[in-house]
């Protein structure tokens, strides 16, 4: 877990729990996992920050992932639907935006037939008619990208236009995308040693059964009879 004094803190009950488990775990403001296999490594913030210190916590951020030399940041995150431009009503409601880099690395990969990632569109300004950075709704994600375009750590930023409600469904899309670049999970049919039988892996995201529980729990009808 990180401990910071710029994050609100928090515990509970773990949120990955399932029927079977049979180990007690808590969970805490911001937790940190690892996967060795795939050499990742994922920062799950789960309260929000300190009123003023988001700066202090970014400049801890940025300098713990050059000093681990990490390869490249991912950053997810969501907008506001209700903020959209008009271009960006229609259509897939997944943007981007990357270091030159990066996207110098990826680019072709991105504009594929496979991916055909949108990079994110400039918001016009009367001081900026190109258009300027704009993501509302995004939290740190923007100040965070645009720290590590100034520290020279390449990132790119993955995010989902998102309306007030249940959002499940947008987090297992944003899953989706980003698993179609980074190929974190095999979701491809294979063909066993005999080479005629197909093995199907997962057809899906599991999510977590805490989601069930998304706008709390069911009321026990006994109270009304």
């Amino acid at each position: 877990f990180i401990y910071h004094d710029s994050i609100l803190p928090l515990v509970g009950n773990d949120p990955y729990a399932h029927p079977e488990a049979d180990v007690c775990k808590l969970v805490t403001a911001c937790e940190v996992y690892e996967s060795k296999l795939h050499q990742l490594v994922i920062i799950q913030q789960r309260a929000p920050f300190v009123k003023g210190k988001m700066s202090s916590f970014r400049r801890w951020l940025t300098g713990w992932v050059k000093e681990n030399k990490f390869e490249k940041l991912v950053i997810l995150s969501s907008m506001h639907a209700h903020e959209r431009l008009d271009i960006q009503l229609q259509g897939p409601q997944f943007r981007y935006i990357s270091t030159p880099d990066l996207e110098a690395e990826n680019k072709e990969r991105f504009t594929h037939d496979v991916l055909k990632w949108i990079p994110l569109e400039g918001r016009p300004s009367l001081e900026d008619p190109e258009g300027s950075l704009y993501l509302p709704g995004g939290g740190i994600a923007k100040s965070l990208f645009e720290d590590c375009s100034k520290e020279n750590i390449p990132a790119i930023v993955v995010l989902v236009f998102c309306a007030e409600g249940d959002n499940a469904q947008d987090a297992v899309k944003l899953a989706y995308n980003l698993n179609l670049w980074m190929d974190l999970i095999d979701f491809k049919p294979k063909y066993d040693l005999d080479g005629k039988t197909i093995i199907k892996p997962a057809s899906t995201w599991r999510v977590p059964s805490s989601w069930r529980l998304l706008f709390g729990t069911a009321v026990d009808q006994t109270l009304f009879h």
